[in-house]
């Protein structure tokens, strides 16, 4: 097999898309996210033929220009390299580096080709996860504080009866969510057909094709309403669908939103604030956070932050609407979809929780 050049572009994180897709529009066979750097910049990795080292340091450079320009970030802020790769298939070789996924003692994510052990006890849910990209991983900030806050919810005893994922890509919070709440109706939505594929795979995988059928549509198309509300977009497309989200959020209801900047955490939790959410936790990694907020149900104050690591932009966020997430010391839901079993032991009765639980 030839050898094939493998392209790197480290690249803040609001400009991480845009030079995704520019990698793919110079002709790219692959582009996948390695961890990101110490200052929490993207680093994305691309495949393309030997040969195209010319073309490739004539077109890159200024389609990164044109997008710091576009987006007022500093040019300085890019780095690029391009090295020649040993003859393998370079949609694959992504796969050496990508290991199991620890999100928490009941969730492991592992890539589905894994074969090493796994550190799992027997409540340990494993999701297994063919993402055909390193996209959709999980081992992303965004979808690994997604996922974080999800397992934290249950860990609380919390059952949630109706779950909705959101802009689903490779259908991996839906996936948890039907693993981690066994009883729960799970349903998984984007506006992207050619996400269909990896979703429907990945849900073989884990052999939930009885619970979990993916659609093509967008929530305006919905009736709902959902007990738990999942979405890892962005700033923009948060805040665009908040009246959506939150005409098809059950009162009581919960949301988690991921894909924010941490400067970009209170626009979300104020377009949110305006329907009713309360902001109940705050997850920050890198130079990205994550909310879950709460509508319907009294928050107990508490100016604490989980923080995973460094992200001070967290303290923008009003504190008195955030509560530290209690570990998994509480009450375990019991059998049925009663009321009263996703009372939350820090959060006393108050209008509208005759409703179902959560």
């Amino acid at each position: 097999m030839e050898d094939w050049l493998q392209l790197t572009a480290v690249t803040p994180p609001a400009a991480g898309e845009a030079v995704s897709e520019a990698l793919f529009s110079a002709g790219a066979g692959g582009v996948w996210e390695d961890y990101p750097d110490s200052s929490g910049r993207l680093v994305l990795k691309a495949g393309f033929w030997q040969g195209d080292e010319m073309r490739l340091m004539a077109e890159i450079p200024g389609a990164l220009r044109t997008i710091s320009e576009a987006l007022g970030v500093s040019l300085l802020d890019f780095e690029l390299s391009l090295e020649l790769m040993p003859g393998e298939d370079y949609a694959e070789s992504w796969k050496r580096d990508l290991k199991p996924l620890y999100v928490s003692d009941r969730l492991i994510v592992s890539p589905s080709w894994w074969e090493g052990p796994l550190e799992s006890s027997p409540e340990t849910k494993i999701l297994k996860l063919d993402p055909g990209s390193a996209f959709g991983s999980g081992h992303h900030p965004t979808t690994f504080l997604c996922l974080t806050l999800l397992a934290q919810l249950t860990e609380r005893g919390l059952f949630f009866n109706d779950v909705l994922d959101l802009g689903a890509g490779s259908a991996i919070l839906a996936l948890s969510a039907a693993l981690l709440l066994p009883k729960a109706n799970v349903k998984a939505i984007d506006d992207d057909p050619e996400t269909l594929y990896a979703a429907k795979k990945n849900i073989n995988l884990n052999e939930l094709g009885s619970r979990l059928t993916p659609e093509i549509t967008t929530i305006s198309s919905l009736e709902g309403p959902f007990d738990l509300i999942m979405a890892n977009l962005t700033r923009n497309a948060l805040t665009e669908l908040a009246k959506d989200i939150g005409a098809r959020s059950r009162v009581p209801g919960r949301l988690i939103l991921s894909g924010l900047l941490a400067d970009q955490a209170p626009d979300a939790a104020k377009a949110f604030s305006s329907l009713g959410f309360e902001v109940e936790s705050h997850l920050g990694l890198a130079e990205w956070s994550a909310l879950s907020l709460a509508r319907g149900l009294q928050i107990v104050p508490n100016p604490e932050r989980v923080i995973l690591e460094t992200a001070s932009p967290l303290a923008e966020v009003p504190p008195a609407g955030e509560v530290e997430p209690s570990g998994p010391d509480g009450p375990s839901p019991a059998e049925g979809n009663s009321p009263a079993e996703g009372d939350d032991p820090t959060e006393s009765d108050g209008p509208g929780e005759d409703g179902p639980s959560d």
